[in-house]
C-alpha cells in the first residue's frame, strides 16, 4: 500500500490574510447565495451534511448562476473552466480568492480551475478543509496529515449532542478544522481555545477562525494539553482519533492498536482541566472486552480522579471488529495479510465490540455520590437530553424506596413519542394479548416489555392525576390487585421516567423532546381535551 510519505504537496492550500480580506470572502460568499440553508434547499435536502453527492441530485447539474459555481468548486470539487468562473465573478471577487490561494490551476490543464479546499457553509459559519476527494493539490496520495471533512456523520453526531450551554471558556481537543469550537465561540462561548498535534489542523483552524471574522479564539498547536499548562476550562470538547491501527497513516484517524490512545490520555488528564462543574464531551469509538463493563473501563481511565465524574455513555453502533478490519481491507484503507494479526490483537485484549460512544463527563462540584450511567443512541437524541438524563440521574441516583415515595405525589404525563406494541396469539377462539412492548425514540433508544394494564395507565396520564390516584384507579378496575404496594407502583413510575416514556414536572424533558409545541399546536387546531376516563 501507498504511505503518507508518497505525498507532497504542489500548491499550499492557502494563505493567511488581512481581516478586510476575509470580510470580501465572506461578502461574496453570501451575495452568491453560498450559504447552508438556500443550497440546501435548492438541493432538497435539511443540512449541507445530507448535501448529495454531484451524481444523486438533480440540481447544480449545470453552472447557471456564482451559487452553482461555488457549489462545483467548493463543495463538489470539481475543475471549471477558467472562462466560466470568469464570466461568473468580478475581477476583483476573483483577485480576492486568487490572492487567498483558494483558487488555482490544476497541473497540466491550464484552462481549468480547481479549489485548493474545500469550503463549507454549516451552521451560519464557513469551515475549511481538504477535499474528501481529487487531491489534485498533491500527488495522488493525501498526506498522514489531511484535514478531514466536518460534514462526516460521525463529525455531525459530534455537533448534535456536544453542550451548548453559555460558557466562559470552551477547550475543543483534537480540533482538525475546529468545526466545534467555531460554532461554540460564535453561538455560546465567551473564549474558545483550539488545539490540534498537527501544524496542517492549526494551519486551517487558523484560518477558518479569520474567515468568520471570530475574536474570542486563539489556536495551539500540541498534544491534547500539552500546550496549555495548568489552564482550566468550563468545558472540554474533542472528536478525537479512535480507529484501531498498527501504526499512523492518517493523524485523524488512528490511535493505536485498540483505538483508545488518544481518549485514553484525554480523560487521564481531564481533572488537571476541567473546573469543577465543568462537562467534558467526545465522541469516539471504545471497545467492549470480555470481563471488563465498558463503563467501568472509562471510569479507570480516569484514575484516581474517577470519583470526580458524573459519566453518562451514549451507545451508537457496535461493531464486530475482526468484520471491520476486513471491511477495511476491502474497501483498500488496510491489508488482508494483517487480519491474522489483528485476530491475534483481539485475542490478546479479549475485545468483543467497537462501540461508538458519546460520552459525557461532568466533575462534581460538591462532595457527593457521583453517578453513571447508559443509554442507547437513537436518532432524535440531542444535546439537550444528554444534560435531562444528567441532571435527572444526579438528582435521583441515591434514592432509596422511602425517597421514592415523593413520585406519588407527582401528576405524570405520557409523551407523544411513547408507542405501545402488543402481540396476540389466539386461544379458544379467541385473542388473548401475549406480551406488550414499549418503544420510544426520544430522548434515547429504548424497548421494554410491560404488564398488559400499562395500556390504562399511559393512556390517562396527561398530568391531572398523580401517580397514587392513577394507582387507585386501576385497583379499582381490577387491573391491578387491591394489595397492590404503593412503593412498587412508585418504582415502577420512577423507571417510566427514566426511560423517558413519562415525564414530571420536576425532571421535565426538552420541550423539542417532549414535542411540547407541535402539541399545543394541535390542541388548540382541533380543541382537542385530554381522554377522560370511564370510572
Amino acid at each position: 500500500m501507498p504511505t503518507a510519505t508518497e505525498s507532497a504537496w504542489r500548491t499550499e492550500p492557502f494563505r493567511l490574510g488581512t481581516p478586510d480580506q476575509y470580510a470580501r470572502i465572506r461578502e461574496l460568499l453570501v451575495r452568491a447565495g453560498f450559504e447552508e440553508t438556500p443550497i440546501c434547499a435548492r438541493a432538497g435536502v435539511s443540512a449541507v451534511h445530507d448535501f448529495p453527492r454531484p451524481e444523486d441530485r438533480a440540481a447544480f447539474k449545470e453552472i447557471t448562476d456564482p451559487q452553482s459555481l461555488f457549489v462545483r468548486l467548493l463543495l463538489d470539487g470539481e475543475h471549471v473552466p477558467w472562462s466560466l468562473v470568469r464570466s461568473m465573478l468580478s475581477v476583483d471577487d476573483l483577485r480576492t480568492l486568487e490572492t487567498l490561494g483558494l483558487l488555482h490551476t490544476p497541473q497540466g490543464e491550464a484552462e481549468l480551475c480547481a479549489a485548493t479546499v474545500a469550503i463549507y457553509p454549516l451552521e451560519e459559519l464557513y469551515i475549511a478543509s481538504d477535499r474528501r476527494h481529487g487531491f489534485d493539490a498533491t500527488s495522488t496520495v493525501p498526506p498522514s496529515d489531511l484535514v478531514f471533512s466536518p460534514i462526516t456523520r460521525e463529525t455531525q453526531r459530534f455537533l448534535r449532542l456536544m453542550p451548548r450551554d453559555s460558557c466562559d471558556h470552551l477547550l475543543d481537543l483534537c480540533t482538525g478544522t475546529g468545526v466545534a469550537g467555531l460554532i461554540a465561540a460564535a453561538r455560546f462561548a465567551r473564549q474558545v481555545t483550539l488545539v490540534d498535534i498537527a501544524a496542517r489542523s492549526v494551519h486551517f483552524a487558523e484560518f477558518n477562525v479569520a474567515l468568520n471574522g471570530l475574536t474570542n479564539v486563539r489556536v495551539l498547536q500540541g498534544d491534547t494539553y500539552e500546550p496549555l499548562g495548568d489552564q482550566q476550562f468550563d468545558v472540554i470538547v474533542a472528536h478525537p482519533p479512535y480507529v484501531p491501527s498498527l501504526e499512523t497513516e492518517f493523524v485523524f484517524r488512528d490511535a493505536g492498536e485498540d483505538g483508545e490512545d488518544v481518549t485514553r490520555r484525554m480523560l487521564a488528564g481531564l481533572a488537571a482541566h476541567l473546573r469543577p462543574g465543568g462537562q467534558f464531551f467526545c465522541e469516539c469509538m471504545l471497545t467492549e472486552r470480555r470481563g471488563a463493563v465498558l463503563e467501568k473501563r472509562v471510569r479507570d481511565m480516569l484514575a484516581s480522579t474517577e470519583e470526580e465524574f458524573d459519566l453518562v455513555l451514549v451507545q451508537g453502533r457496535a461493531l464486530d471488529p475482526l468484520h471491520f478490519f476486513a471491511d477495511q481491507a476491502q474497501a483498500g484503507y488496510a491489508s488482508f495479510e494483517r487480519l491474522p494479526r489483528w485476530s491475534d490483537i483481539l485475542e490478546r485484549l479479549q475485545i468483543q465490540q467497537l462501540v461508538f460512544t458519546s460520552l459525557l463527563a461532568q466533575r462534581r462540584a460538591t462532595p457527593r455520590p457521583v453517578i453513571t450511567t447508559r443509554r442507547a443512541l437513537s436518532p432524535l437524541t440531542s444535546a439537550a437530553d444528554l444534560q435531562w438524563v444528567l441532571r435527572w440521574m444526579v438528582g435521583t441516583g441515591d434514592w432509596d424506596v422511602a425517597d421514592s415515595r415523593r413520585l406519588l405525589a407527582t401528576r405524570p404525563r405520557t409523551l407523544p413519542r411513547t408507542e405501545l406494541r402488543s402481540r396476540s396469539t389466539l386461544q379458544d377462539g379467541q385473542w388473548s394479548v401475549a406480551e406488550c412492548q414499549l418503544v420510544t425514540l426520544a430522548p434515547f433508544a429504548v424497548e421494554a416489555a410491560c404488564p398488559n394494564w400499562y395500556a390504562t395507565l399511559l393512556q390517562f396520564c396527561d398530568g391531572r392525576m398523580t401517580a397514587r390516584e392513577h394507582l387507585q384507579y386501576l385497583r379499582d378496575t381490577h387491573a391491578v390487585p387491591d394489595t397492590a404496594p404503593e412503593d412498587m407502583f412508585a418504582m415502577m413510575i420512577r423507571q417510566l421516567v427514566d426511560a423517558g416514556l413519562v415525564e414530571i414536572d420536576e425532571f421535565r424533558l426538552p420541550d423539542a423532546t417532549a414535542m411540547r409545541e407541535s402539541v399545543v399546536a394541535r390542541e388548540r387546531a382541533t380543541g382537542t381535551l385530554p381522554i377522560e376516563r370511564a370510572d
